[in-house]
């Protein structure tokens, strides 16, 4: 099977696997435990890998928090400011293309007296920079933006957006899923307050995120797990040694091949456009196709029902949205709210690629595809004709 599947989950690298073993059956003492040698030597590898997550994104070492993934990260952004504001009239400016754990966050948060305002999306999904400024006031306790998109891939103007809260003097927080080790970050020149990261999104272990908090703002931030204080108060619960040490090699990695990788993820994904338009097959790439993070594409095959085009090429392992929402079969809420008729939703498929993946699996792949597309469309006129 050839897996494109990547904006989901992605394999482990083994380099990232083998700096793991030690700390699952040698060193496997509990990091808050440092009155032996067991919990130094954990705590030591945990502080290695906060280090090298810090220097990726251009954080001080005690403004990252490890948590159990982006989503953890990302609630306690959005649920830890709720609970901390003292403010009568409170409000959170989001899009209505965020990932699902910012979006059913801010639905949660209605109970606390917060209510959510939503800014609208171009066609490319890309966020109205002069909406949000203008809906920037008082009352707004908290922006949440994703980087990156996870179903279309456009890449939001975060130092631009990071620049309007700075003056308007509220937090942003940036979910960075999707961007985390594949694209450049630099939290403090673009104003960034909080952010969301995740490691099995870059070939490491599942499990562990990060949320950084700029250590400089003033801005008050309530704890959403209880019990021991860690992470400096503001995530307790035992350390994942093993997982952490597999996030901090990960981001080594991208970090040292991110450059020749999104190279060769661009080049895969032209390769793969023009396979497809060699097939002649009607279909368009949802989203922008210049800025957009590389390994990701939206593909709408036109009167094609996208589910039955996934469950007839059982050799290609692809999605049809976000794998982090439950089985509720829906439209695209993403494609929708960037103004796409629900026909162009249910005739798109999400394929996402990596570091593993080579220029003959896209090609079979995209022959692959566009043979399902004939068959279902021939059956189509038959059953119609």
């Amino acid at each position: 099977m050839i897996y494109l599947d990547y904006n989901s989950t992605t394999p482990v690298d083994p380099i990232v696997q083998k700096s793991m073993d030690p700390f699952l059956n040698e060193i496997y003492g509990n990091a808050a435990s440092t009155t032996h040698e067991f919990g130094r030597q954990s705590k030591s590898a945990v502080d290695g890998a906060r280090m090298a997550i810090a220097s990726c994104i251009n954080a001080k070492s005690h403004e990252v928090v490890f948590t159990s993934g982006a989503t953890e990260s990302l609630n306690l952004g959005i649920m830890g400011t709720a609970i901390a504001s003292t403010k009568k009239t409170k409000k959170i400016i989001t899009t209505p293309i965020e990932h699902k754990a910012v979006l059913d966050s801010c639905k949660f948060v209605k109970q606390f007296g917060v209510d959510t305002v939503y800014i609208d999306v171009d066609s490319n999904g890309f966020i109205n920079v002069n909406q949000l400024s203008d809906k920037l006031d008082e009352d707004v306790i908290l922006v949440v933006i994703q980087h990156v998109n996870n179903e279309v891939g456009s890449i939001e103007p975060i130092p631009e957006i990071g620049s309007l809260c700075a003056d308007a003097k509220v937090p942003l927080m940036v979910d960075a899923a999707q961007s985390l080790g594949k694209l450049t970050i630099d939290v403090k020149k673009w104003g960034v307050t909080y952010l969301a990261g995740s490691s099995h999104k870059i070939y490491g272990p599942k499990g562990v995120g990060i949320f950084y908090r700029n250590s400089a703002n003033k801005f008050e931030l309530s704890p959403i797990i209880h019990g021991g204080g860690h992470e400096q108060g503001l995530r307790s619960g035992t350390l994942n040694v093993p997982g952490i040490v597999g996030f901090g090699r990960a981001i080594e990695i991208a970090q040292e091949q991110m450059n020749d990788e999104t190279n060769r993820l661009h080049s895969l994904a032209t390769s793969f456009v023009e396979k497809l338009n060699n097939e002649n097959i009607d279909f368009l790439v949802n989203g922008s196709e210049d800025n957009r993070v590389p390994g990701n594409l939206n593909i709408c095959f036109n009167g094609v029902d996208a589910d039955w085009i996934i469950l007839h090429t059982p050799e290609i392992a692809i999605s049809t949205g976000s794998a982090c929402t439950t089985e509720t079969i829906e439209p695209s809420h993403v494609l929708r709210a960037m103004g796409l008729a629900d026909e162009v939703s249910n005739s798109s498929v999400r394929i996402s690629f990596g570091r593993f993946t080579t220029e003959k699996e896209m090609n079979e792949a995209a022959l692959l595809l566009a043979k399902s597309v004939k068959t279902y469309l021939a059956r189509k006129q038959e059953i119609f004709s």
